[in-house]
């Protein structure tokens, strides 16, 4: 029993690190300082849930900011800025929210200047990079290591009033694409023909039943690919071939990703 208690233990650091880079060391911290809670019966575990939670905000938004700028020249997007915004706040919980300087700067530019062109809309960022590390993987995802990764979410306007809606029809933020219409590349068909499994695996598993409220903004999107991309600190951006030809995008950093990843026609990866 104990070993089996001591395996848990290990398993749960692990899960903790890959999710949120520094849960498993407060979840250590936490087991060598829960021996000293005197109190018993449901206090206790109240007490130990709240001591857990209050050694992770430490280590997350105390430490680590200091750290990331220190070490990496990395910060945190803002989760209170009207024009950049996390789309679900749990990407900011879990320390998935990290860039570096120069990536940071260029994302408040641009999030701005839409703003200024389209009134009262918001650019919505999903997963970016962890803070510390030059090669610490934020999986699921094949890149975002160095802290010059970022998705950014799509655009859209409601279906039934025209106007700008703001979020996503995804609870995740992935996983509901504005698929290839008949006549377009279809890149999904084409990789999931060559073995490629995994290049649709989220839309298969993401519920859809939102999808039908939302219609994506091409205007939108278009204007802010094309002002990343004229900034001459970002290098690549990923999108799906059918949608850069529907929104004639004719940068040549705007790139097919390959199918040794996932579709991107439900978010943009920018990238320094």
């Amino acid at each position: 029993m104990k070993a089996l208690r001591v395996l848990l233990h290990i398993l749960l650091v692990l899960l903790l690190t890959i999710l949120t880079q520094v849960g498993g060391l407060a979840y250590l911290i936490y087991l060598g300082l829960k021996r000293r809670v005197t109190i018993l019966g449901w206090k206790r575990k109240v007490v130990n849930f709240s001591m857990f939670l209050a050694i992770y905000g430490i280590l997350s938004f105390v430490i680590l900011p200091i750290l990331a700028s220190s070490l990496y020249n990395r910060k945190a997007l803002p989760i209170t800025h009207s024009a950049l915004k996390p789309l679900r706040m749990f990407t900011y919980l879990m320390n998935r929210q990290y860039v570096h300087e120069d990536l940071y700067a260029v994302l408040i530019t641009e999030a701005e200047q839409i703003q200024k062109e389209f009134p009262e809309t918001t650019t919505y960022y999903l997963d970016a990079c962890f803070p510390l590390g030059a090669k610490f993987p934020l999986l699921p995802h094949w890149s975002h290591n160095d802290g010059r990764k970022i998705d950014l979410a799509f655009y859209y306007t409601d279906a039934t009033t025209k106007y700008y809606k703001n979020g996503s029809p995804s609870w995740l933020g992935y996983g509901v694409c504005e698929s290839p219409t008949v006549g377009e590349e279809n890149m999904p068909e084409f990789c999931a023909e060559k073995g490629y499994f995994q290049y649709s695996f989220l839309e298969k598993i993401v519920p859809q039943y939102k999808k039908g409220n939302y219609v994506f903004d091409r205007t939108r999107t278009k204007s802010l690919i094309d002002k990343l991309t004229a900034s001459s600190k970002i290098k690549k951006v990923f999108i799906e071939p059918h949608l850069k030809k529907r929104m004639k995008l004719t940068s040549s950093k705007v790139r097919f990703h390959g199918c040794h990843a996932v579709r991107h026609d439900d978010h943009i990866h920018v990238q320094l």
